[in-house]
């Protein structure tokens, strides 16, 4: 990775003017942050940025780029029919438009600040509703950087910044030069280190010999686009329908002469019809797949840089971001039926700070081998597969399948009371009753459910199996468990079975572990189990950092979990 330079463009951190004048009400904060820089001789010489600065002026191209397709949009009926007397709607909407949008995005941008002291980093921005944003330094989790295919192209880079906690980006900086977003990352890695030689440490990071663990070809990339299914390129048909009249698109193909057994064949067979225009969705949403993946994960690298793994991948819109060890909570394997009977997986790290756009998972290894991930995931925290797994109660097969047919009966039979005498009858019967002819493939999902739900718990952590489609093994090491929850409902209570549940700092809000329709006597006891594994390990971490077993401390004695960063996380 290249080292950061510097661009005529970027403003100088250290000679302030009256664009970058602070804020009066940041004064006070200015002047600690510098006579905090006078104590930190190292500090000074990082790029520390003390004063205001502003994006970079190309943004405002880009935010005017990225409101052209909705302009578009306002002017599409002038475009479509330029000579009608209807459109005097989008015209006014255009004027306004120009009035409007366009002063308002400049505002934004004469109106956004940011600046970075080894304590926080400030951001200012708002027109009408000013805020005044502080991020502490020792909060940020990752800093990443982001360069979509126009940024590129003007040399530009987005900067988010994640803190632990947060449900999405704490702060953003879009857009700043790329030697920018590289000095910023850098700039506050060298906060966080506190160390003498961190001047040196963060110049030769992107340089620094780090390993690598996973890089995937293009060719490995289109095999796992291969194995996944999007609803993408229908939805943009769809939308494209909207915004033009069917009939005519299908009256310019229908005139081909090479078309019209094809339409004669589709009116005289509905049935066959209906086929093709499935298969054709089918077929699109696949391609559709390989399409999204190859974007998203193009060129991914993974590296291990010593205490944090840093990965890097986008066709499109490069993504280059860290994930540090000690901030991941659980690992996750996940699979559907036809990568698993190739024995492929993709591999996913739960950590402190939920990353929403990936559903509260971080993505790791989008693609490997069963063996191959399980040996990454180790890298990543220690731990060890049980021999063998338990399966949750026989009795979760009836209870599901009694819930399944009790929803499918109360979508069918509404739609049976209210179905018209003119629409179509199978045999005499209106349609909507066939629909009961489900009932046996409800009791099939349920089965396959029970199958497909194991758990098992160690003394290292505690494991789950489940899912069909999307199969998940969670592995959750004992450190890093935070609540236990062992709950029943009313019809659960009925039949003896309780869900036991592992919650984690910063746990998704579906797709989480938890342990459904385990015999209740079954589930106190590892309840209890996991509970004393727990307080076991946290009361030897209290005795291995004060020397005596005992939790009634001060609050500047007392350890924060995890104390010893050699549990768990990889040898070196």
């Amino acid at each position: 990775m290249p080292s950061p330079s510097s661009s005529p463009t970027e403003p100088n951190p250290s000679v302030p003017d009256a664009a970058s004048a602070p804020d009066p009400s940041s004064t006070d904060d200015s002047a600690d942050d510098l006579s905090s820089n006078e104590a930190d001789p190292a500090a000074a010489t990082l790029g520390a940025i003390h004063e205001p600065q502003r994006l970079h002026p190309l943004t405002l191209l880009l935010r005017v780029g990225a409101s052209l397709p909705a302009l578009l949009v306002i002017l599409l009926p002038i475009l479509r029919n330029p000579g009608s007397t209807e459109n005097l709607t989008s015209l006014v909407l255009g004027v306004l438009y120009g009035l409007f949008a366009l002063p308002a995005i400049l505002l934004q941008y004469w109106r956004f600040s940011y600046r970075i002291t080894p304590k926080q980093i400030v951001i200012q921005s708002g027109v009408l509703n000013r805020k005044n944003r502080s991020i502490p330094i020792e909060r940020v989790q990752n800093t990443q950087i982001e360069r979509n295919l126009v940024a590129r192209m003007l040399g530009l880079a987005k900067v988010k910044i994640e803190t632990a906690g947060s449900s999405s980006t704490e702060g953003s900086l879009e857009y700043v030069h790329q030697g920018e977003a590289r000095k910023i990352r850098q700039v506050v890695r060298s906060f966080q280190r506190e160390s003498a030689d961190a001047e040196a440490d963060a110049t030769d990071e992107d340089e620094a010999d780090v390993e690598t663990l996973l890089d995937m070809s293009l060719r490995r990339v289109l095999l796992s686009g291969a194995f996944r299914f999007s609803l993408l390129y229908l939805a943009v048909i769809f939308s494209v329908l909207e915004l033009f009249n069917p009939e005519t698109l299908i009256q310019r193909f229908i005139r081909a002469d090479r078309l019209d057994w094809l339409t004669e064949v589709m009116f005289s067979h509905p049935a066959l019809a209906i086929f093709a225009s499935v298969l054709v969705a089918v077929i699109l949403g696949w391609i559709s797949g390989i399409a999204v993946h190859l974007a998203r994960y193009y060129d991914f690298q993974l590296w291990l840089d010593g205490d944090k793994l840093r990965k890097r991948h986008g066709l499109f819109t490069v993504t280059e971001g860290t994930i540090p060890l000690d901030k991941v909570q659980t690992l996750i394997l996940r699979t559907n039926p036809l990568m698993r009977a190739f024995g492929w997986y993709e591999l996913k790290v739960q950590t402190i700070g939920i990353n929403v756009e990936e559903q509260g998972h971080r993505v790791i290894a989008p693609f490997a081998g069963g063996d191959r991930l399980l040996e990454l995931a180790r890298r990543v925290r220690t731990f060890e597969l049980p021999d063998s797994f338990a399966n949750v109660s026989p009795l979760t097969i009836r209870r599901r399948f009694f819930r399944y047919t009790a929803v499918l009966t109360a979508l069918l039979l509404p739609t049976v009371y209210f179905w018209p005498v003119g629409w179509p009858y199978l045999g005499g019967v209106a349609l909507p009753w066939w629909g009961f002819g489900l009932v046996p493939l409800t009791l099939g999902w349920a089965l396959l459910q029970y199958r497909n739900h194991e758990y098992a718990a160690s003394e290292d952590g505690f494991y789950i199996r489940r899912g069909v489609v999307s199969h998940y093994l969670w592995i959750v090491p004992v450190e890093k468990f935070h609540v236990f929850h062992a709950t029943a409902s009313i019809f659960q209570r009925r039949l003896g079975l309780k869900t036991l549940f592992v919650d984690t700092a910063g746990a998704a809000t579906f797709a989480y572990p938890e342990v459904i329709d385990v015999p209740a006597d079954e589930a106190d006891a590892q309840f209890n189990t996991l509970y004393q594994r727990f307080k076991a390990l946290y009361r030897s971490r209290v005795e291995a950092a004060t020397g005596a077993p005992d939790t009634r401390l001060d609050p500047d004695e007392r350890p924060r979990l995890p104390t010893d960063e050699s549990i768990g996380e990889p040898s070196e």
